[in-house]
This record gives structure tokens, C-alpha cells and sequence, in this order.
């Protein structure tokens, strides 16, 4: 019986192998993962203090994309990820001002 060659175990489970992240590539996740979870903090905060129910649902329901977004982070694409960190510092920032901090 010939002896099979040796396979990642990923490969012998059935998957298939994916290389690690280059120190790059992981800087930039981490930034999308900052700056969706600052966003996400700054909406909680803002539906804390709000006191006017339709505010507050404009708020929640835009705190429920951005929840979805955070859920998402780690499959995003190379495109969605360039769009989140050219847009969302902006969007944070306006959060932030809006709270007064």
C-alpha cells in the first residue's frame, strides 16, 4: 500500500488552507474593526440620551446596519474594507461631535 502524501490538516479534514495575514493586511482589519466598533459605541451612547422615540428608532435602526456591518467585518472584501476606512473616520466624527465629545 503506497503511503499517501502529507496534507495540512485543513486539507485532510476537507477544507482548504488559507495562509496567515500579512502584518498589513491585520493592521487593516483591525482599523475596520475600530472604527465600526467606535461607531457602533458612539449609536449605543446616542440612544442612551435620547429622549424623542422617533429619534431614538432613526437611531436604532441605524445602529442595527452598523451591528450588521460589525458582524460582517471579517469577510469583507478588499473594496468594502478601503470604503470603510475612507468613510466611516468621517461618520465617527460627526457621531462624536453630535455627543459632544
Amino acid at each position: 500500500m503506497p503511503e499517501e502524501p502529507k496534507k495540512h490538516i485543513t486539507e485532510a479534514l476537507g477544507g482548504q488552507f488559507i495562509p496567515p495575514l500579512s502584518h498589513a493586511e491585520r493592521k487593516e482589519r483591525e482599523r475596520v474593526y475600530n472604527l465600526i466598533r467606535g461607531v457602533l459605541t458612539c449609536y449605543n451612547s446616542l440612544i442612551a440620551l435620547e429622549t424623542d422615540e422617533a429619534r431614538k428608532s432613526e437611531l436604532e435602526a441605524k445602529r442595527t446596519f452598523y451591528t450588521d456591518e460589525f458582524r460582517r467585518h471579517v469577510g469583507m472584501t478588499d473594496a468594502e474594507r478601503a470604503d470603510v476606512l475612507r468613510t466611516y473616520p468621517g461618520v465617527l466624527s460627526q457621531l462624536r461631535a453630535e455627543l459632544g465629545e
